[in-house]
């Protein structure tokens, strides 16, 4: 017979913070906070990375103009723009942060809608931890955006 027990189980939490910001006043021209989507493949890379069977984590940051509502199933950004590695930060015991702020060329001009946490700088083979669809962001070379993901673990 199994003893049952009053276990809490553990959580994962995902929120976002994204921000438009002017490059050369750093005026910050509109935020959003998003709570965010973790993705069936991403939850499969966590435990196979708790389980010893991955080394890879998610140290890249990817953003497009997918329109797309979030899904579980989703593998990738639907429209994916660029991805970089972002800054790691610790914020409380049980959170890490991934941070990071893009700027874009002379003749680049986006209309960003998407983020998301990857594991790899190269999009072949790469695994998506979460994805978030937001209000349209526009960029281009005056206006940087930055994305901030924090993970918590409850």
């Amino acid at each position: 017979m199994e003893n049952k027990r009053d276990i809490t189980p553990i959580t994962i939490s995902y929120n976002a913070v994204i921000k438009r910001i002017d490059r050369y006043t750093g005026e910050v021209l509109d935020v959003e906070k998003i709570h965010n989507l973790v993705v069936t493949a991403g939850k499969e890379r966590i435990r196979d990375y708790i389980a010893g069977l991955s080394t890879v984590d998610f140290s890249n940051i990817a953003i497009g103009e997918g329109t797309t509502a979030s899904n579980v199933a989703d593998t990738a950004l639907e429209t994916e723009v660029v991805r970089a590695v972002g800054a790691k930060t610790y914020p409380a015991s049980n959170q890490v942060k991934y941070s990071k702020v893009f700027s874009f060329a002379s003749g680049d001009s986006y209309s960003i809608t998407e983020a998301g946490l990857v594991d790899s700088a190269v999009v072949l083979g790469s695994v998506l931890l979460n994805r978030l669809v937001f209000a349209v962001k526009a960029v281009d070379v005056d206006t940087d955006l930055s994305v901030a993901i924090t993970i918590t673990i409850n």
